[in-house]
């Protein structure tokens, strides 16, 4: 797991600009940096390494055998064995043991066709210099484990692991881009292909820019490719599902074991980082160093039920505890890290685990990226009722908003009202309805567009299971552009790779084609043929909290903070003055009347606006770092 970077000059010398923006990257690899220049130097690929495998010999850039296709490469290939001896077999010779050789030979050998056989997390740039133009490609993972951001600048174009280096490195222009403004209002985060900035994208998950160097666009192009990873043989019982959803995430664990140093294992305690550390535990010739974090005093929090999980499986556990107060200090700070505003209130505790991790380890196996793809949210459920629901939509205008936690009366009454799936799904994934984000930020002729971002990943195959149809969606859209980019970033910044099976592409192309009746039940279970399916993995103490009724049908596990009972008194005190103040930025960027009213709104009426609150308090926080008064 690596920092990458690169710069096409129209004009001029990359090399001092490649130069700092690397270093920018520093904490991604402090283990070496390396760079390469075409010879005009007109091109300058950058590469900060964290060494996992090949630590001798697997420096880079690195090129194939003549020296014309070259790559700086962030990730990890899975199958490298497998594709490097289908390689060797046409005649390519090999000069390390690194998986990144796979993607020089590879793609002389097959082109574009090599990106849909790689199965791992990965982003890359690879130049290919063997005819005149040369060209650079760009590509992304099909699931967006490894961010990529590309721009263009005054002398050229640049490319990097984080948005934020760039910036730093005055390579982005500052020119907003309102439509930033809405749709990090509607998803709590901006959708790939955007970034707030109008001459700065990140590249979607699955998909590849390709930029030829005497020819460079105004805009990039992207184009989307599809893994070969589908299943010889697809289950159709219900055992021959449980079988194989048992044996594939097995085998994807192993996979992930690939390394020249010790992998560790992030355990809540919860049933998805249980299983995976239980096969660990099966698979390695000594326990793995378990890690957690959690409150300190939470005395059933996420450390409890990673002391039970620890004990239960026989595995080393080191903690990191955290003081409310230690949490609320540091996670403004935090907030301005990602280069985007995210508004992902576990960021900063996976930012402070990660830094107990890299004191020792480099890798850790994480079970973040089991709810998309299987249903484990409990909007995962109300799709599956949805059908019924909407026959009780007079009765939900009744209901007061306060019944229920969070906004979920009022986003209920929303989704009832959509008959078209791509309006729906995004109300079901809203923060704020795309009507209230365009009355807000002034916007009225975008509100119909903000579904885009999900219609980008609606398959018309999938019609005739609306449930699947939701958890691709949330998987290549929710899970890549925010859940996956914050840990990424949290976990890099300690220079710690972090790895997730559940997303290996052979286990995500078997849970992908499972209808969606084993998924969520229709009582509303969720998860619940998988629950089943990894019940031998899971130690008899722990199988009713983790298997049992309630976990399939309860409130969702996982981090909790103190950041919702913070905002409800923060809103009665300081919220107009933070908003609306001679500081603030939201008034330069949205209609301040309107959010003035808004507040007092909830003020009035006590209205559970948490996410709403903790979205605008994200996004005036980077408002003034990234446009200070």
């Amino acid at each position: 797991m690596c920092g990458i970077a690169g710069i096409i000059a129209a004009v001029g010398d990359t090399r001092r600009a490649l130069e700092r923006l690397t270093e920018a990257l520093h904490h991604r690899g402090p283990d070496g940096c390396g760079f390469h220049y075409t010879d005009d130097r007109r091109v300058g690929l950058g590469h900060r390494r964290l060494s996992i495998i090949d630590i001798a010999g697997g420096a880079q850039p690195l090129s194939n055998e003549d020296g014309r296709i070259w790559v700086t490469y962030n990730g990890e290939i899975y199958n490298h064995l497998a594709l490097r001896r289908e390689l060797t077999g046409l005649g390519h010779g090999f000069r390390t043991n690194a998986d990144t050789e796979v993607l020089v030979h590879g793609f002389e050998a097959w082109g574009p066709a090599l990106f849909e056989r790689l199965n791992g997390i990965f982003a890359f740039g690879l130049y290919d210099g063997r005819a005149h133009p040369g060209e650079l490609w760009l590509v992304r993972d099909p699931v967006g484990a490894k961010p990529l951001y590309l721009g263009r600048a005054r002398q050229g174009w640049w490319f990097a692991s984080e948005l934020a280096a760039a910036r730093e490195t005055g390579l982005v222009e500052s020119d907003l881009r309102p439509a930033a403004l809405d749709e990090f209002l509607v998803y709590r985060f901006i959708p790939s292909p955007g970034t707030p900035y109008r001459s700065a994208w990140k590249i979607p998950p699955g998909h590849y820019c390709r930029l030829s160097v005497t020819k460079l666009p105004t805009e990039p192009q992207f184009v989307r490719y599809e893994p070969r990873f589908a299943p010889a043989v697809v289950p159709r019982t219900e055992g021959e599902w449980t079988e194989a959803l048992r044996t594939g995430l097995e085998r994807a664990v192993t996979r992930q074991l690939m390394s020249d140093v010790p992998v560790a294992s992030l355990l809540s305690g919860g049933v998805d980082s249980t299983a995976i550390t239980a096969i660990m535990r099966a698979g390695l010739a000594q326990p793995p160093q378990a890690f957690a974090v959690g409150f300190t005093g939470d005395e059933a929090g996420e450390l409890a039920m990673a002391e039970r999980a620890s004990a239960a499986l026989d595995v080393p556990l080191t903690t990191r505890a955290v003081s409310e107060r230690e949490y609320l200090a540091a996670w403004l700070a935090q907030v301005s890290r990602l280069g985007e505003p995210i508004a992902n209130s576990a960021s900063l505790l996976l930012a402070l685990v990660c830094e107990t991790v890299g004191t020792t380890h480099k890798v850790v196996l994480t079970g973040q990226g089991a709810d998309e793809p299987l249903g484990g949210y409990p909007r995962h459920s109300a799709e599956r009722w949805h059908r019924y629901a909407r026959l009780l939509g007079p009765l939900a205008r009744v209901v007061p908003e306060r019944a229920a936690a969070s906004d979920r009366v009022a986003r209920m009454r929303r989704i009832m009202r959509e008959a078209d799936t791509a309006r729906r799904f995004t109300e079901i994934l809203a923060v704020w309805s795309p009507g209230e984000a365009a009355a807000l930020t002034r916007h009225p002729a975008r509100e119909t567009d903000l579904s885009g971002p999900v219609r980008r990943w609606l398959d018309p195959e999938s019609a005739h299971d609306s449930l699947n149809a939701l958890l691709t969606v949330d998987a290549r859209l929710s899970l890549a552009d925010d859940l996956l980019i914050v840990a990424d970033h949290m976990a890099m910044r300690s220079s710690v790779e972090l790895r997730v099976p559940f997303l290996d592409l052979e286990l995500l192309g078997l849970i992908e084609r499972m209808p969606s009746r084993y998924k969520v039940s229709g009582w509303g279970e969720r998860k619940w043929l998988y629950r089943r399916a990894v019940r031998p993995l899971v130690p008899a103490g722990l199988r009713r909290p983790l298997l049992g009724w309630g976990a399939r049908t309860g409130k969702k596990l996982g981090f909790t903070t103190p950041l919702e009972q913070w905002l409800q008194s923060w809103v009665a005190t300081d919220s107009e003055r933070f908003f609306v103040g001679a500081n603030a930025r939201l008034p330069d960027f949205v209609d301040a009347a309107a959010l003035g009213r808004y507040l007092e709104t909830v003020r009035r009426r006590n209205l559970p606006r948490g996410r709403q609150l903790m979205s605008l308090f994200v996004l005036e926080s980077w408002l003034r770092g990234a446009y200070p008064a």
